[in-house]
């Protein structure tokens, strides 16, 4: 079964998207991975500790050392050093590493010029790679 990947573009507002998107991919009941980075790490951490008052979503910086928790959203800058293969969110302008290894790969795209054209080359090597693509509009 090819990879599956969904491209949510013009996001104004790529981190709290990405929060949105979180809380959906949580219901899944598959492991969640989010690739961001360092410069976002911690808006994120912030984010996600007080996106919905009436919701918690478990998540931490992940250190590579203490096990994961089930249900718990781990957040690195490097997809590699996840110690699953599910679901992976990509909020960087590159390719992860090892993008290409998970199930599942949601990526957004926010609306500047550099961050647009870096999602359609991102675009690009996974329809290369035979994965089955998908775009949403996140605007809106």
């Amino acid at each position: 079964m090819p990879q599956q990947v969904s491209f949510y573009s013009e996001a104004a507002e790529p981190l709290r998207f990405a929060c949105r998107l979180v809380r959906r991919a949580l219901a899944s009941g598959k492991p969640l991975g989010i690739c961001v980075p360092p410069g976002q790490a911690a808006a994120l951490d912030a984010l996600l500790w007080g996106f919905d008052a009436s919701e918690f979503i478990p998540h931490r910086r992940w250190d590579g050392v203490a096990p994961p928790l089930p249900g718990e959203v781990l957040l690195v800058q490097d997809a590699a050093q996840l110690p699953h293969r599910g679901l992976l969110l990509n909020l960087g302008e590159a390719l992860p590493a090892a993008a290409f290894e998970f199930e599942r790969v949601l990526e957004v795209v926010g609306q500047s010029p550099d961050e647009v054209q870096a999602g359609r080359v991102r675009y690009r090597a996974y329809k290369q790679s035979g994965a089955s693509l998908d775009h949403f509009t996140a605007s809106g």
